[in-house]
């Protein structure tokens, strides 16, 4: 079976009502890792948050862009990831680097030990048409995984199963996320049919959460023989994969526009060395302008 990473792999239980999704990403997430150069603590939750928004925004079917947020008070402060019309992915991180530093080994595992309190937001922006929606749960647990199922709880949305990973040096895939959604069930089912489901849904969450870190994260296996693997006993039907792939949406013209926002005095007080030089922070693509530029421009 060919193998293909940076990919989303749509899935369907068979006789069941139970959807997933499967996401291993692979020199795609090295790729965003290697610009950053973060501590590796930064880099597991950067990829695990990534993983898990491309699971997430590929359940919609939406031109525009997605973000996933992670903001708290602890030693890392911001994750951002945003995926554009499905796809084009980019993500970055704020943090303090001495309390990174600081944290044991243990206490780089517990969520509510590095972000502190805080929040996950997940916005759905179209490009046009439906509305804009933003849904916000409180970081709970001690996993990315599980705030993630408390999000799913509270909103009253599909119930869902997430397990995450990632990997830790190029030798292995970069990240993973597989998440399964029960369907909703319909009002005039009787009663067995309903106990059928609902057995099938605790097998199927059993079977989720039973998979390993070196499963997920194993390039010797493909994606397909991973869910035959994890699923074979009542068959899983694969759909046509969707490729990811990092890619910044930065530009000279965007950057200027945003400085063309400020004013000249604000302008000034940027100028260094003659140049006023901007940094994206997802990319880290650095850009300078003269002040000449803006001759001409708000005051």
């Amino acid at each position: 079976m060919e193998k293909k990473f940076d990919h989303v792999l749509p899935f369907q239980l068979e006789e069941s009502a139970i959807r997933g999704r499967l996401v291993r990403l692979d020199q795609e997430m090295w790729k965003i890792i290697e610009q950053h150069n973060y501590p590796a603590v930064v880099n597991s939750y950067l990829a695990q948050a990534t993983a898990l928004s491309i699971a997430l925004v590929n359940c919609f079917k939406f031109d525009g862009l997605f973000t996933l947020q992670i903001s708290g008070t602890g030693p890392l402060r911001l994750l951002v990831v945003d995926i554009h019309n499905q796809e084009e992915v980019r993500a970055c991180a704020r943090f303090d680097e001495e309390k990174i530093s600081e944290l044991t080994p243990e206490a780089a595992k517990n969520i509510q030990q590095v972000f502190g309190q805080g929040t996950i937001v997940f916005t759905i922006d179209p490009e046009a048409g439906d509305d804009r929606y933003q849904g916000v749960v409180e970081l709970i647990g001690t996993t990315l995984s599980e705030s993630t199922h408390h999000f799913f709880r509270q909103s009253e949305q599909l119930e869902t199963g997430v397990v995450l990973a990632n990997g830790t040096s190029p030798e292995t895939l970069a990240a993973a996320a597989l998440m399964i959604q029960r369907l909703p069930v319909h009002q005039n089912i009787s009663q067995e049919d309903k106990e059928t489901l609902d057995d099938q849904w605790i097998h199927a969450l059993s079977i989720t959460g039973s998979v390993t870190r070196q499963e997920l994260l194993d390039r010797t296996l493909s994606n397909e023989d991973l869910l035959y693997r994890l699923f074979w006993e009542g068959g899983v039907r694969v759909y046509e994969p969707k490729s990811v792939i990092a890619q910044c949406r930065c530009s000279p013209e965007k950057i200027k526009d945003m400085l063309t926002s400020f004013s000249s005095k604000d302008r000034h007080e940027m100028v260094f060395e003659d140049k006023i030089t901007v940094t994206c922070e997802f990319c880290g693509v650095g850009y300078k302008f003269s002040e000449d530029e803006f001759e001409g421009d708000r005051a």
